[in-house]
């Protein structure tokens, strides 16, 4: 029982929660109370837990020396020695394999099962090399999100606002400077000790491209609320309504950054902030009332 619970741990569920974006096509496009579509979502996302559980399993165990002399990664199960590391590949292999049938049960196109490989190959090649890219880093993060909303859109056959879209782009690159700011402040002059690529990040360079990516996610969702085209092509600016929770979401996300030095896991972070997490769920809230009642 306790190697399972280890095992269970490998496959971080905390972090689940980002491949909430597989919704976004589906909330967006009208279609949440279809079941028809609301089925193979379902399945996209089951699919997109079992890859980034593999695909964290794959960045531990490249990341195992690493992680052991780090103050909160070393007791992760292959850091500490509590999973052996051939016992973990062969767990993250079967998740992928599961990923693909997944993906087969949610009907994905072609295009839906590119993504899934697209992301299960970006993220290795990540773990192995393009995490020590200043900059390049941050975007191949960013890009896993967009896999998410390719794949849902791709399982529904519709297509998405380009304004949603880019505020997808440059809020999940938000998260990621958020989560090496972090970083920094928290392991100071050991950060490039623990991750090279943070020895090229300084704290005053990741607060202005922090600034720089913040106003461009609140242009970008406010041009969507007014511009994007909602509701199965009927144009509405009631979304405008919505902005005053994404403003203090963005707000709140900041004053976790900058006052209590926290951003190190946004999962982490909006399941145990409460004003945060209130705030994501009026969003919700207010999003379906706009677009379906």
């Amino acid at each position: 029982m306790k190697n399972l619970l280890l095992l269970f741990k490998l496959t971080r569920p905390t972090q689940w929660t980002k491949n909430g974006f597989v919704f976004m096509p589906l909330v967006f496009s009208g279609r949440l109370f279809i079941w028809e579509d609301v089925a193979p979502t379902l399945w996209m996302l089951v699919a997109f837990c079992l890859g980034s559980s593999a695909v964290y399993i794959i960045n531990d165990y490249m990341d195992m020396d690493q992680d052991r002399v780090h103050p909160l990664k070393k007791n992760r199960p292959l850091a500490s020695g509590a999973i052996q590391p051939g016992y973990a590949l062969i767990l993250a292999v079967a998740l992928i394999i599961l990923m693909f049938l997944a993906g087969m049960m949610a009907k994905a196109p072609s295009m839906g099962m590119l993504a899934l490989g697209m992301y299960i190959v970006l993220h290795t090649l990540y773990s192995w090399k393009l995490k020590d890219f200043v900059i390049i880093d941050v975007l191949v993060i960013s890009a896993g999100f967009l896999l998410r909303v390719l794949a849902g859109t791709s399982v529904l056959m519709v297509g998405m606002s380009s304004w949603l879209v880019l505020c997808t782009f440059s809020i999940s690159i938000f998260l990621a400077l958020g989560k090496r700011r972090h970083e920094v402040v928290m392991l100071s002059c050991d950060a490039a000790c623990h991750r090279p690529v943070l020895e090229n990040y300084s704290v005053t360079l990741l607060d202005q491209l922090l600034q720089v990516v913040t106003t461009a996610t609140f242009i970008f969702y406010c041009l969507y609320s007014v511009k994007g085209h909602l509701s199965g092509g009927q144009q509405s600016e009631s979304m405008m309504y919505t902005i005053p929770f994404v403003t203090y979401g963005i707000f709140r996300y900041m004053f976790l950054i900058y006052h209590r030095e926290d951003g190190g896991s946004p999962s982490a972070l909006l399941l145990t902030d409460p004003p945060l997490l209130i705030c994501v769920i009026l969003w919700l809230i207010s999003c379906i009332g706009i677009l379906y009642f």
